[in-house]
């Protein structure tokens, strides 16, 4: 069965054709009401609606003679409520099956409030809507599901606006409340590493790790799959998700092989410390398949995150099992996601550039990064003075940072005893230096006079740490390297 448009008399008709119970070929012409000129989008709109209903035996037929006027017009002109869910159906085709989720949950609701007021599609009014709004606020919902509310009312009505069965998009009038620019919690470089540490004996552990190190989303690491990691070019390719939605009325896990969007789908390169966390993960994932036989969950073999039976791990598990390991070793409490949002705080602190975190993330766009993290991009224009100034210098620019630079720094930041067989290449960063005993008196003299040295350059330079100092320290000594490089140039 196909559906196409045709134009007669300067008017869109959806054609249908299909096979009868005999098997003969035959069309069904179906008048959508619209001119032809400026009405392409809204017909194609209406010819997917009428295609759907015809396959699912629910084509309406146009009013009969006999009819009462009243009726005929409410046939044109239903309840808004009856036409939200007649939409969610449409729209259930075009979207990921979690957006389908969220919609439903929240068109029922919409629903249920407009049926009990009787409103039209055609009577619908912008103070309708925002009377709505209101409603919700007054009963302790949030601004951010109000948002999401209009979301749902808003495509709805814009079908219908497409489809010419209202003249405007009352939501287009509509002011949504409005809510102080979120912030979210996050880790610093210190409290990451203090974080790993605690993860060492944890089930989820290296699903944590895998998190905060590559910025993923919850639904990304846990749909990441052995296939998808190639250990010889050291890659790992994010093209698959696990989800957890409502299907059916039951709350239940689906795999789905479409990310959030393009950008999304991405492929990163695998740290030497999460290259040896992962085949150490699979080699004993492979160790208890063995041990158990037929009781290991043969459905879920190509997955890294299962647990002890090789069952697929939970979203809600995970997020819930996280908050309380936090409580549990007296750590900040954030929540799971705001993993993704320490990684970006983190590099941009660090100096990597905020397209290298948008690459890394896998953003949509430049803007959404810039959006969420400009209040932590400081260190960003600090090189981007430094630059500026180079420039005017007669200095050559240097180079956009890549991954390459962000796999450095997260190396760097991330760097974790159980993890690397390479200790960091400046142990003096370690305040075990300052303190450590000698059978030398001179050395000692030496150590006690340099850590006094120390001790008076932070206090002049106002840092509290020996990190933040020998952070400073780095700083500097990159700088000179690339005053070095450039003067060579």
């Amino acid at each position: 069965m196909k559906g196409r448009l045709a134009v007669k008399n300067g008017k869109y008709y959806v054609v249908i054709s299909y096979k009868d119970e005999q098997g003969n070929y035959k069309n069904k012409w179906i008048a959508t009401g619209l001119d032809e000129k400026n009405n392409k989008r809204a017909a194609n709109d209406m010819m997917r609606e009428i295609v759907g209903q015809f396959e699912r035996g629910e084509l309406r037929s146009p009013p009969k003679q006999g009819l009462e006027k009243e009726d005929a017009t409410h046939e044109n002109n239903p309840l808004f409520s009856d036409y939200l869910m007649e939409w969610l159906q449409i729209a259930k085709a075009n979207i990921q099956i979690s957006t389908f989720s969220n919609y439903n949950r929240r068109a029922k609701a919409i629903a249920t409030y407009f049926a009990e007021k009787k409103i039209r599609l055609k009577d619908l009014k912008p103070k309708d809507i925002q009377d709505y709004y209101t409603h919700l606020q007054k009963n302790g919902k949030s601004v951010q599901e109000c948002h999401h509310m209009h979301t749902v009312i808003h495509r709805a009505l814009q079908v219908a606006y497409r489809s010419d069965y209202i003249q405007t998009n009352p939501a287009d009038k509509v002011e949504r409340p409005k809510s102080p620019k979120y912030k979210a919690k996050f880790y610093t470089a210190e409290q990451m590493k203090t974080l790993f540490e605690k993860l060492k004996a944890d089930p989820y552990g290296y699903i944590y790790k895998l998190t905060a190190i590559y910025g993923l989303r919850r639904s990304e690491v846990l749909g990441m799959r052995w296939s998808a990691i190639d250990f010889e070019r050291n890659t790992i390719t994010l093209d698959h998700a696990v989800i957890q939605c409502e299907v059916d009325g039951k709350r239940r896990v689906v795999t789905k092989d479409k990310m959030k969007n393009q950008s999304s789908m991405r492929t990163l390169p695998i740290l030497p410390a999460v290259k040896e966390m992962l085949l150490q993960l699979k080699q004993e994932q492979e160790e208890r398949q063995e041990r158990y036989g037929d009781y290991y969950n043969p459905k879920y073999l190509d997955y890294v995150c299962v647990d002890e039976t090789g069952t697929l791990i939970r979203p809600d598990t995970l997020t819930t099992h996280f908050k309380s390991f936090l409580v549990r070793n007296n750590l900040p409490v954030i929540r799971l996601h705001e993993l993704r949002h320490s990684c970006a705080s983190i590099l941009i602190a660090s100096g990597v550039s905020m397209k290298a975190v948008q690459e890394w993330l896998g953003h949509s766009t430049f803007s959404t990064t810039a959006d969420i993290y400009s209040h932590l991009n400081y260190s960003s224009k600090l090189n981007i003075a430094e630059t500026l100034a180079g420039i005017f210098d007669g200095k050559p620019v240097l180079q956009t940072q890549d991954d390459s630079d962000v796999m450095a720094t997260m190396q760097k930041i991330f760097y974790s005893s159980d993890m690397l067989d390479e200790p960091p290449k400046k142990p003096v960063k370690q305040t075990e230096t300052f303190i450590e005993e000698t059978d030398q008196p001179d050395d000692e003299e030496s150590d006690i006079a340099e850590f006094k040295h120390v001790r008076d350059e932070m206090e002049r330079l106002g840092f509290e740490t020996l990190d933040e100092y020998f952070d400073y320290l780095d700083y500097i000594e990159q700088r000179q390297k690339r005053k070095s490089s450039s003067m060579q140039m």
